[in-house]
């Protein structure tokens, strides 16, 4: 593994939420969800009847940032994505991506063992974002250092 991309792979590992952007009928829009990587795989817990599901189903092309809130512009570091999504209907993926999801958010395991107790959990479906282009800002080098990875 190159560099660049253990760089990107180490941002992605530590870090847990990502803000997807879709684009459906009402136009543009955005929304902060958890998520585990597979190298460049992102995946996603959503109930299909959400806005960005919706907006999925009709149109996969999605963007992603992963960032943090910053107060000082020299600190600023993230990552911006543009992909393609999927819903996961593989029973082999969806018991590994379970794994590492419970893995990085054990918290979850209560949710998703007791469904019924939390709005639409029951209804919700694994989505892909397999990333195609990502860009790499790290300001605390210099400012406005980038570096980008096509795939």
């Amino acid at each position: 593994m190159n560099e660049k991309d253990q760089i990107f792979l180490n941002y992605l590992a530590n870090h847990n939420t990502m803000v997807l952007s879709t684009y459906g009928e009402d136009g543009p829009w955005s929304t902060p969800v958890f998520f585990v990587n597979r190298g460049y795989r992102l995946y996603f817990l959503s109930e299909p009847t959400s806005k960005h599901s919706c907006n999925l189903h009709k149109n996969p092309l999605v963007a992603a940032t992963i960032t943090e809130d910053y107060k000082d512009w020299s600190e600023i570091q993230g990552i911006q994505l543009k992909g393609q999504a999927y819903i996961v209907s593989g029973l082999s993926e969806t018991a590994i991506i379970l794994a590492l999801f419970l893995k990085k958010f054990p918290a979850v395991r209560h949710i998703l063992q007791t469904p019924d107790s939390f709005k639409g959990v029951s209804k919700t479906q694994w989505h892909c974002i397999e990333a195609k282009y990502l860009k790499f800002t790290d300001n605390t080098n210099k400012f406005g250092e980038r570096f980008e990875l096509e795939l």
